[in-house]
């Protein structure tokens, strides 16, 4: 795959956040600010509102291994994005050989992008009136039409389609962080984000699936996300709050 070139890297200067940490006995995970702030990761965030139904696909699919399906697509997912974050920065890599039918097509598409401003790019928001959430989104690219796309890569087994109507968490995050890249990043990007789009490759197709989310469809899951957000802090923003104390009897010189 030495022969499929990346596009050109310029990349934005990210902000300083934390490691993400769970703490005990809470059911999300936490990222710091520079300042000391907490904030809840967003797939936790997510997670709350659409849990994964393992029986239903027990379901659906009683004819396979689970966990070892678990297990593989985990270590799948990983090894793929850390592919496309070494290729889209111009580091040197060996790609497993078996991961190979997932990452040439993803290369091959993301090609055509004019330029990569950031890989695993983090953010750490707050949202006046509802409260802060924070992550990291895959890669963050000028299109070949000259429009900033927030990009984030899928994985499918083989045989398995993407269906667009049942991914509203999926789309839902995407439109989380391109609110978040708008308002943290503005002095550095050449313009908003624009489109949001999910590569799905799959390992017997030649070309990824690409879900894209933009105009007044992007606008109206931004609008879910901070409706959602809403819901998340009515029920955890106390949690949040005895977190930020810890955290601030833990750091006290940054709590100063």
């Amino acid at each position: 795959m030495d022969h499929i070139c990346p596009p050109p890297y310029e990349p934005i200067k990210p902000l300083p956040i934390s490691e993400r940490w769970f703490p005990p006995g809470r059911p999300f995970g936490l990222y710091a600010n520079k300042d000391g702030r907490v904030a809840p990761n967003v797939t936790s965030i997510l997670s709350w509102k659409f849990p994964f139904d393992r029986e239903a696909w027990r379901q659906r699919e009683p004819g396979i291994d689970h966990d070892a399906v678990t297990k593989e697509s985990a270590e799948r997912g990983t090894a793929v994005h850390l592919a496309m974050e070494k290729w889209l920065t111009y580091e040197h890599q060996i790609i497993p050989p078996e991961y190979h039918p997932w990452v040439e097509p993803l290369m091959n598409l993301v090609a055509s992008a004019k330029c990569t401003l950031g890989v695993e790019i983090p953010i750490h928001h707050h949202v006046r009136g509802i409260g802060r959430y924070a992550g990291s989104c895959d890669g963050l690219v000028i299109g070949a039409d000259g429009q900033l796309v927030i990009i984030d890569y899928k994985t499918k087994r083989p045989n398995k389609r993407v269906h667009p109507k049942f991914l509203d968490k999926q789309r839902i995050q995407l439109a989380a962080y391109s609110i978040a890249i708008n308002a943290l990043y503005a002095d550095q990007l050449p313009s908003l984000v624009s489109r949001c789009s999910l590569l799905f490759a799959h390992p017997d197709r030649p070309t990824p699936t690409v879900v894209m989310t933009s105009g007044p469809e992007l606008l109206a899951y931004q609008k879910k996300w901070l409706s959602l957000l809403t819901e998340w802090y009515e029920e955890h923003g106390e949690a949040v709050l005895e977190e930020q104390f810890s955290f601030d009897q833990a750091h006290p010189r940054r709590a100063a």
